[in-house]
């Protein structure tokens, strides 16, 4: 008989994280989760008397961009998150619900996480190891308690959080969640940055609370945080690289990684491409061309910082024009170009 297993609050999760990375989990349950994680996050302060000031709607849109990437990586395989479905991007938004004296940001994480489980292509343990860690890690005061007191330690500052012995071993749990799950470590990342820009987007006065706990008010922000670094720009690379390294994905499914030189350019950069996007000819493009010397053209999405291709999609390969004739190639159809990241 497959057994069901209801995540309904925070120590749901933590019991059925714990289990996992004891390998005492059973990957044939039935999981869902009814009701958390709820996301709920009050900005109090003169500013947000029944308002939502405009300077800190820019991390709010990055934590959208976050949930969107988190799903993309689970369904598709990708941080691309252009692969989305107009549908699927409604039942991840975020609703903001304005109250006086205060703002309040409810993301019902549960149907997200919902959503994942019913679509993803990762594993069973790989799935599940993800969601509960991210619930924890976002939905919940601990997670956001453990943030402040690592920027204090990291900026030699008196600590005013102090974990409790099952916050602590909460906190070595999670260290070995992201020591089994890439993605959950790539979505951490994401919601630590999101957590960076909001609170450096508060003015002295203003407060963070999360699950009725005061977090941090905006004058000890600006001792702990950081500013943030310089925005990542987007750009098309499109043109006809030569391919020095190709890894091809150990696992079906997973995304094909590789080296690419623009010679005219002096460009060199790690591309990735899934290969739900790619058509068996294009694939077989990209391994003719991985193994010779021939250029081969691409369509290329990619994230710029500092002048640096920090991350780089394909969606489109093929031979360069003057030889698809002799070829019989044809181009496929990528996805067109948004302003999500």
């Amino acid at each position: 008989m497959i057994e069901e297993v209801k995540i309904q609050q925070e120590e749901d999760a933590w019991e059925s994280l714990e289990q996992l990375t004891l390998d005492e989990f059973d990957e044939t349950s039935i999981v869902t989760f009814e009701g958390w994680p709820n996301f709920k996050l009050t900005l109090q302060g003169a500013d947000f008397n029944g308002t939502v000031p405009t300077r800190v709607m820019p991390p709010i849109l990055d934590l959208q961009r976050e949930i969107y990437r988190t799903y993309a990586r689970a369904v598709y395989n990708t941080e691309d998150t252009r692969y989305l479905k107009k549908e699927e991007r409604e039942r991840l938004e975020i609703v903001v619900s304005v109250k006086q004296g205060s703002s309040e940001y409810i993301a019902e994480l549960a149907k997200v996480l919902n959503e994942i489980i019913k679509h993803s292509n990762m594993t069973g343990q790989e799935t599940l190891l993800l969601l509960l860690g991210s619930g924890v890690i976002l939905g919940s005061a601990y997670g956001w308690r453990l943030w402040v007191a690592a920027k204090e330690r990291m900026h030699d500052k008196q600590t005013t959080v102090q974990l409790s012995q099952e916050e602590t071993k909460r906190t070595e749990l999670l260290t070995v969640a992201f020591n089994r799950s890439e993605t959950l470590q790539q979505t951490n990342k994401g919601i630590q940055n999101f957590r960076g820009a909001l609170a450096t987007s508060l003015k002295p006065e203003d407060e963070i609370t999360v699950g009725g706990q005061s977090i941090i008010t905006g004058e000890r922000a600006a001792e702990i945080v950081p500013k943030p670094q310089k925005e990542v720009e987007e750009a098309r690379l499109d043109g006809e690289y030569l391919v020095q390294e190709v890894k091809f994905p150990k696992r079906f499914g997973n995304p094909y990684r590789f080296k690419v030189a623009h010679i005219a350019e002096e460009l060199k950069f790690w591309v990735d491409a899934s290969p739900e996007m790619l058509t068996d000819d294009q694939i077989s493009i990209l391994k003719d061309g991985g193994f010779g010397v021939e250029t081969i053209a691409m369509k290329i999405n990619a994230k710029i910082k500092n002048g640096r291709v920090i991350q780089a999609s394909a969606f489109e390969i093929n031979w360069p024009a003057d030889e698809i004739s002799n070829l019989g190639g044809e181009q496929g159809e990528g996805p067109s170009k948004t302003s999500e990241a």
